[in-house]
């Protein structure tokens, strides 16, 4: 039931970061290797056309993807294709990629912190959004207050800085339990 919750939402509409996307684009066009912002997961349903997926866990960055230590920089060949042509048969016989090819109705869940890209394999259109699930929180909790330079999405620096505080108290308002709950979650990860 991930598309039924988004702790981003108890902050409402101003006080969240940016989270949902019309993407359309042309056969050939689409995202380079990244990983979702503010370590959230996100849903991505395809309205029309084809669009291949591949992904690799947080942990196995593709071959000729390099993400600098705190992970706002990443470095890869120019284009999705180039990188296609000159890694994907390694990456593919290294067993680390998961791969699918979405078609119009389908949806695809990309989960916190996985390397992912996607190519429309002709016109197409989707609609995508990052959500903040109750699994995530711990995740979500450290990156917010570890990495407030790194926050996107958001209106203003000011913004990003309290993001983390301004979660924490809503998520206090609305579930204490849960914000309990993921707050013994971030010590016993060390932080």
């Amino acid at each position: 039931a991930f598309l039924g919750e988004d702790l981003f939402a108890l902050l409402g509409e101003e006080g969240r970061p940016a989270y949902r996307w019309l993407i359309a684009g042309p056969s050939r066009s689409g995202s380079s290797w990244h990983k979702d912002p503010n370590a959230t997961s996100a849903w991505n349903c395809l309205v029309r056309g084809r669009k291949r997926w591949l992904m690799a866990p947080p942990s196995a960055p593709p071959p000729g993807v390099g993400a600098s230590a705190d992970g706002a920089d990443v470095t890869q060949p120019v284009s999705s294709v180039e990188w296609l042509i000159n890694y994907y048969e390694a990456a593919r016989d290294e067993g680390a990629l998961l791969e699918c090819t979405a078609e119009a109705g389908d949806m695809v869940f990309v989960p916190r912190g996985w390397w992912h890209m996607a190519l429309n394999l002709e016109e197409s259109v989707a609609v995508t959004q990052n959500f903040v699930s109750r699994a995530a929180l711990p995740h979500v909790r450290r990156f917010l207050s570890r990495e407030a330079y790194n926050i996107s999405g958001v209106r203003s620096g000011a913004d990003a800085e309290t993001l983390g505080a301004r979660l924490d108290a809503a998520v206090r308002a609305h579930a204490p339990e849960l914000l309990a709950q993921a707050e013994a979650k971030t010590s016993a990860d060390g932080g």
